[in-house]
């Protein structure tokens, strides 16, 4: 088994509105310690199409920032029947209040609907993985194009299809939220490429420009809040957003839970961040009352369902 590593450089960007540190990895060498890097580590055997180097295809033919980046195969189309990954590792050293983000650019060429590309998290170094995708306890996952992301066969979703143009990703979650993995020393994330047996002639994933840093300022305009919860839609056919107020300090919710109109908690949640969703399809339609307890104080708000 094969190990690679790479490092990126910690700089302070003082001009550029999240006002925090920033951690590169544009994949064209070390270039600081670990301890200030993101570390892509590619574990690979002989079937792990995940490369290094210039990409020289037809769709992926220059790296974002020249000479590489990261791609399933600098020359070749990705093969059949396979699951290549890497890993990319962030030493949490970024305090408990902001939000992280994980940025990158990227190009996708995949068989739409049964070849496609995963992003997983793991804040236990590695034991478990969850998706990104559809995951209300990710802050915020966008810059691409939704007609880019399918659901796979087996009910996996990921990006698929063709995309020849760079897209700036931003992966987003509360550190307040990720404060509570005590143990966690390293955030962890999981990207995969995984194929069927029907041979397409696809160029894969390429990737460049990885960006981790703490903002507090966000790119997606938020409107202030009046009220320090906020429920919408409200009254909820399919699935209700939980926002709190955004503060600029360590801020979670603690315990919620969705009481009935007679008094049964039909449902809780225990430290989860102050942006959250939940489905509503499994409740029987009338009113219910929300109770939220956040490290700050306790707020309540009814809640209509109506499907």
């Amino acid at each position: 088994m094969k190990r690679i590593f790479l490092t990126v450089t910690l700089i302070s960007f003082i001009a550029f509105p999240s006002m925090g540190q920033y951690y590169h990895q544009y994949f064209d060498g070390a270039d600081t310690s670990a301890y200030n890097s993101i570390l892509i580590e590619i574990i690979q055997d002989s079937s792990n199409v995940w490369q290094i180097g210039k990409p020289q295809k037809v769709i992926f033919d220059s790296a974002a920032t020249q000479p590489n980046a990261i791609v399933t195969d600098t020359l070749n189309f990705y093969p059949i029947n396979d699951t290549s990954r890497f890993i990319a590792k962030v030493e949490k050293n970024f305090g408990n209040s902001g939000i992280f983000a994980l940025r990158w650019k990227q190009k996708l060429d995949m068989d739409t609907s049964f070849d496609g590309g995963t992003i997983e998290y793991s804040t236990d170094s590695g034991s478990t993985w969850v998706s990104v995708f559809n995951n209300p306890y990710v802050y915020n996952f966008y810059g691409y194009d939704t007609l880019n992301v399918d659901t796979l066969i087996g009910g996996m979703n990921a990006f698929n299809g063709t995309d020849s143009t760079w897209k700036d990703i931003w992966l987003c979650f509360s550190t307040s939220w990720l404060a509570q993995f005590q143990t966690m020393d390293t955030l962890l994330f999981r990207f995969s490429i995984i194929s069927d047996s029907i041979n397409n002639n696809k160029e894969g994933w390429l990737i460049d420009n990885m960006l981790a840093h703490i903002t507090f300022l966000h790119t997606i305009k938020e409107i202030p809040q009046a009220n320090y919860l906020n429920i919408y839609p409200n009254p909820s056919n399919n699935i209700v957003h939980i926002e709190m107020e955004k503060l600029s300090q360590y801020h979670i919710i603690e315990h919620m839970e969705l009481v009935d109109a007679l008094g049964k908690v039909v449902a809780q949640w225990k430290n989860i961040p102050t942006k959250f969703w939940f489905e509503t399809n499994q409740y029987p339609n009338g009113q219910y009352t929300l109770k939220v307890k956040t490290n700050i104080k306790s707020v309540s708000q009814s809640l209509t369902i109506s499907k």
